[in-house]
């Protein structure tokens, strides 16, 4: 059986080290390296307006690549599977232009267009170098394979899509408080909080003792979304994400009617902390959770969401609610945590498919 180098994107996990092992050790000989993608610095320039966006990226990319360079140890190890994306994109770029022989397998990449068209044209150019000799990139969303494909014809034959899986037992927890009763929603990727802004104005009409908080970053929120009674808390951190979302009556996870995958992580959080979830409704989210689970609204739907909204806190204590919190908590619990996420990964790693 080959030995195989996992690199893992969180530090916590070496406080499982060996539950990790076992889980695995049927399938590979495996040996972790741990990696992060937020340290102290970037945390700093996260609650910074106007320049900490370019300045978060350009600390993400300064670790990633130190992290990189220090896995150049193990390039006789003849198979890597990185559950870190923005170091496995560094590595192999690294081992491409030095002609390393590896076998490489790359989680959770995600491209999204942006508006300047250089910008855009570097990236691509960056991406398809990079990737070239990769054996498998693997995407957390099925209509992400015939997406990228399209995006990226040189390695339509590389991508492969397996279900998202995390665990959230972080060693250090920072807390979180507020003083009403609040919705929660978060995160930063194909964000659409333009719809919960309006929803959330159509709901206070009715209902007016929740406050709504969005955890994001600043460059996230629009002037006009200012203007709405919507608060948005900036800087809170993955070991304080919970917190967050366990202080809340019900999460909202509202999504960009686009094929590309996002809020898994938010969204498994909240489902493994007992919290009834609203998440829009689009094939990326159906990969994963039905009816049974989470509450959908159509996408770009501010009254469907505000009717949902209604719905779930007039009726939190409802049976219905109670048995999607159960049946999400169940999933979760049997199929999305971290050691199914490793297995799966070193399984299309040993077998080409498309899905695991």
């Amino acid at each position: 059986m080959k030995e195989t180098l996992i690199v893992l994107d969180s530090f916590e996990y070496k406080e499982t080290q060996y539950a990790l092992e076992a889980s695995i050790n049927d399938l590979c000989r495996p040996k972790f390296v741990y990696t992060k993608y937020e340290n102290s610095v970037t945390e700093r320039f996260q609650r910074m307006k106007f320049i900490g966006a370019f300045f978060t990226h350009i600390t993400y990319w300064f670790l990633s690549l130190k992290f990189a360079f220090s896995i150049l140890k193990y390039r006789n190890v003849s198979s890597i599977i990185f559950i870190n994306p923005i170091v496995g994109i560094f590595y192999s770029g690294i081992t491409r232009l030095f002609h390393f022989k590896q076998s490489l397998t790359i989680a959770g990449f995600l491209f999204e267009k942006k508006k300047n068209r250089f910008y855009y044209y570097i990236r691509k150019k960056i991406v398809e170098y990079c990737f070239a000799k990769v054996k498998n990139i693997v995407v957390y969303g099925q209509d992400e394979i015939e997406s990228y494909s399209d995006e990226f014809p040189s390695l339509k034959d590389k991508f492969r899509f397996i279900l998202y899986g995390k665990d959230f037992h972080y060693k250090t927890i920072k807390e979180f408080h507020y003083p009403k009763r609040y919705i929660a929603s978060g995160g930063r990727s194909n964000r659409k909080f333009e719809t919960l802004c309006k929803a959330f104005s159509l709901f206070k009409l009715d209902i007016d003792n929740y406050d709504c908080l969005i955890a994001t970053r600043p460059e996230c929120v629009t002037p006009d979304m200012k203007k709405t009674e919507v608060k948005f808390v900036y800087g809170i951190v993955l070991n304080q994400f919970g917190e967050f979302i366990k202080g809340a009556d019900f999460f909202v996870l509202p999504l960009r009617n686009i094929r590309l995958s996002a809020g898994h992580m938010v969204m498994m959080e909240a489902m493994s902390l007992k919290i009834p979830v609203i998440v829009t409704d689009i094939p990326a989210i159906r990969d994963y959770v039905n009816d049974t689970h989470v509450f959908f609204y159509k996408a770009d739907d501010a009254e469907s969401l505000c009717e949902t909204m209604k719905f779930v806190s007039k009726n939190r204590n409802n049976e219905i609610v109670k048995s999607k919190i159960v049946n999400a908590f169940n999933l979760y619990e049997s199929k999305y945590s971290f050691k199914a996420l490793l297995r799966r990964l070193i399984l299309v790693s040993i077998v080409n498919t498309n899905r695991f």
